[in-house]
């Protein structure tokens, strides 16, 4: 049975008539028959699996994921043949939860946005892949690809590095937009003044057509736009608080200075008139073809802003540079190389061996990856396909990769120092405690609009919820036998500044 932590509390006709258009895509176990090569009536059977995701890179025949599905049922022709169906991550976040309910979740499916790998395999989605995939397809991927307590549970694997290290913050500055402007097409704001300022001057000369700022604040939770924007500028005063939880001290900390202060000169922005009107109600992908059609100067957004705005306007002409900071001081952001998200093979599939056999030889494969470059996505989980420079597909992606590299450092991670940790995630659903509303997008959102008028107060509350919700799930798992404290989430030797490396976590014990 399904845990009932994940499931929509109301399936309903709604959830309903969702599946009945996605059911010819779920794990049912059918298999479609195919002519033998003789041509005579005898049939064979080819084993269909299905594929669910919200990744950009399956989204069109031509994304990098298309291709690399295309070409493996060519080479498997008769035999197997993947069956993919991407989904934008408000429709596939419903059509997941609804498939789960129903016990039709396809053979490999992504992990759903606010949740979490350790959860889901707690609540019986997933198989481990073990068994599934070979020990040389692991060894590939490198030293802390696979962690216990983050997508290994109990000695078994349950999903693989989806990319490298991911930037989450990058400015994308609109050249054209500048230069009509009268701005320096080359010369992008590094202070948050200059930002105001040059927003300021091309909304004046935008009358009423061209704005300063855009942003995807159609979206909740991590995607959106309102709160990707607070947490890229508050990494350039305290990237130790930047994004809520301090891993210093072990505790949520969304009320610090920094998060207020940058809300605050997002409020100033929106004072100026300086931001896009339906910047409010934009989904990310239509906030991003608004920014590549000159419709506004800046985009705040993570590293995949960068090859969607080349695929959806293969005309821009853009640029990207380090978020500004108040005094144009560079930010700092953080990255692990085990993430608690990403695909996995449905407990309840008939095909687990063909679904291992698609992971190992395409899914999660050189070939794929190299595409996956090629294209600009990001940096993939295989150092060596990074490295050449060869795949690099445009000048942008020479910017794109100086700035991860002078950005990003690895940050420490609660489940590498005591895997027993896992059992507090399953808890709370995932370390962000998607279960405590309103949540923190929601929380900006409502005082941006203006619902809502002390956000000092309002995130207060919210964090002595996360603070409590987290002691409380501590000393329940405790209470169960698992060997775990709230130090296991404290790390008082961390130099924001640096990488966190094996020998810190030594020095903690």
């Amino acid at each position: 049975m399904i845990n009932k932590r994940l499931q929509l509390t109301v399936i309903g006709v709604a959830a309903a008539a969702l599946l009945a258009g996605c059911s010819d895509n779920a794990s049912t176990g059918e298999t479609v028959a195919k002519p033998s090569a003789k041509g005579s009536d005898a049939t064979q059977k080819e084993t269909v699996v299905t594929l669910w995701g919200a990744s950009d890179f399956l989204k069109g025949d031509e994304s990098p994921g298309q291709r690399m599905i295309k070409e493996f049922n060519e080479q498997n022709k008769g035999r197997i043949r993947i069956e993919a169906r991407y989904m934008a991550w408000s429709e596939y976040n419903t059509a997941i939860q609804a498939a789960a309910t129903s016990h039709e979740l396809p053979d490999i499916f992504q992990t759903p946005q606010n949740s979490d790998i350790r959860t889901l395999v707690a609540d019986g989605w997933a198989k481990p892949f073990d068994g599934l995939v070979s020990d040389a397809w692991k060894q590939q991927f490198g030293e802390g690809a696979f962690v216990e307590g983050v997508n290994v549970i109990e000695g078994k694997t349950y999903s693989w590095p989806l990319t490298g290290p991911q930037l989450g913050a990058i400015l994308y500055y609109n050249k054209d937009v500048l230069k009509n402007a009268g701005l320096d097409p080359e010369k992008p704001p590094t202070t948050w003044y200059e930002l105001r300022e040059d927003a300021k001057k091309v909304t004046a000369s935008g009358k009423g057509d061209v704005y300063g700022i855009v942003f995807g604040g159609g979206e909740t939770g991590s995607a959106s736009g309102i709160s990707k924007f607070v947490d890229a500028l508050s990494a350039g005063i305290s990237p130790e608080e930047a994004g809520g939880f301090d891993y210093k001290t072990g505790q949520y900390v969304y009320e610090s200075k920094a998060t207020v202060d940058s809300f605050g000169f997002l409020q100033q922005l929106k004072a100026d008139g300086s931001i896009l009107p339906s910047s409010y109600t934009l989904k990310a992908t239509e906030s991003s073809v608004l920014f590549g059609q000159g419709k506004a100067a800046f985009l705040i957004d993570g590293r995949a802003r960068m090859w969607i705005v080349k695929r959806d306007t293969p005309e821009a002409n853009f640029g990207l540079a380090q978020v500004p900071t108040p005094t144009g001081q560079k930010p700092t952001y953080f990255y692990v190389k085990a993430d608690p998200s990403g695909y996995m093979i449905s407990s309840a599939s008939q095909h687990a061996k063909e679904a291992g056999e698609f992971i190992e030889k395409a899914f999660a494969a050189p070939p794929f990856y190299t595409k996956y470059l090629q294209s600009g996505v990001a940096l993939t989980p295989l150092d060596s396909i990074n490295q050449d420079t060869s795949l690099y597909p445009y000048p942008e992606f020479n910017t794109f990769l100086k700035l991860h590299k002078d950005l990003l450092k690895l940050r420490p991670d609660y489940a590498v120092r005591n895997p027993e940790t896992a059992k507090v995630i399953v808890e709370l659903g995932s370390l962000q405690q998607p279960k405590v509303k309103p949540g923190y997008s929601d929380i900006l959102q409502s005082v941006l609009t203006g619902a809502e008028k002390d956000l000092p107060a309002l995130l207060q509350a919210y964090d002595e919820k996360l603070n409590k919700g987290l002691a409380d799930a501590v000393g329940k798992a405790k209470s169960e036998g698992a060997k775990v404290d709230i130090t296991d989430f404290q790390f008082p030797n961390w130099d924001a500044g640096k990488d966190y490396t094996v020998d810190d976590y030594v020095k903690l014990k």
